[in-house]
């Protein structure tokens, strides 16, 4: 692999781990009720042929409601580095544009998400490269992952 292409590789990882941290993988009922259940979800990325896990994070439907916001674009936290623009939703589909900045650097990837009850799939395509996700519902959890 190329130094460009890996060093692309490389920015969509970081991008979809970021997206993962965000949970950007959850329901979005305000719409159409996708198929999420919460609880405690592990997430696992495929970049450039490898794969690697993200952990796990507790979604409660705290951070769902968010989530559900955020995808929307009808709230973004100031300390936000992504904002998320052109949702569309057709079943359990979604897509939408994610900017990310890191710096002075700007980064847009189109994203697209799948949901299946206790599991959900996704791609994150930015620069030529192509991440993909994906999630399952490992357990129950009470105590959310993310800071508000």
């Amino acid at each position: 692999m190329s130094a460009a292409r890996a060093a692309r590789t490389g920015r969509a990882a970081s991008i979809a781990a970021r997206l993962a941290a965000l949970g950007a993988l959850v329901g979005l009922p305000a719409v159409a009720a996708l198929d999420m259940s919460e609880g405690l979800w592990e997430t696992t990325i495929t970049a450039g042929g490898e794969t690697r896990s993200l952990g796990t994070n507790c979604y409660t439907q705290a951070d769902i409601d968010e989530m559900e916001l955020m995808l929307q674009a009808k709230s973004t936290p100031p300390e936000a580095t992504c904002r998320y623009t052109g949702f569309t939703q057709s079943g359990n589909s979604v897509r939408y544009t994610m900017t990310c900045r890191n710096g002075n650097n700007v980064q847009e990837s189109a994203v697209t998400a799948e949901y299946h009850g206790d599991s959900a799939t996704g791609t994150i395509s930015t620069g030529g490269v192509t991440v993909t996700t994906a999630s399952r519902r490992v357990g129950s959890c009470a105590q959310s992952s993310f800071v508000r």
